[in-house]
Formats: structure tokens, C-alpha cells, sequence
């Protein structure tokens, strides 16, 4: 009983060990991604036309 309970217990810890570092890996990665495209989206709208001058159809 004692040993099956032990090794349950050491493979739920590696299994929660496991699933916290790839959290970890894939919420700094989104992080870095996010800062990296927002930087590229804010350049690109500067960069848009405003649409002034152009005439519409009344």
C-alpha cells in the first residue's frame, strides 16, 4: 500500500512539475510574441492612409 501510494505521488509531482515549466515556457513565449507584434501592428496603422480628400458617391 505505502509503495503504491509513493509512486503515485512521485509520478502526479513530475507530471504537476512537467505541466508548470511548459506553462511557463508558453506564457513567456506569448509574452514576447505579443510585445513583437504590437510593435510591428502600432508601425503599420501609423502608416496608413486617413482617407482624407477622397470623395464619396451623395
Amino acid at each position: 500500500m505505502n509503495t503504491t501510494l509513493a509512486t503515485f505521488l512521485k509520478i502526479g509531482l513530475t507530471v504537476v512539475t512537467i505541466s508548470a515549466f511548459l506553462f511557463f515556457i508558453g506564457y513567456n513565449l506569448v509574452g514576447s510574441n505579443t510585445t513583437t507584434y504590437s510593435a510591428k501592428i502600432n508601425g503599420a496603422q501609423s502608416n496608413l492612409p486617413t482617407g482624407a480628400g477622397v470623395s464619396s458617391n451623395n
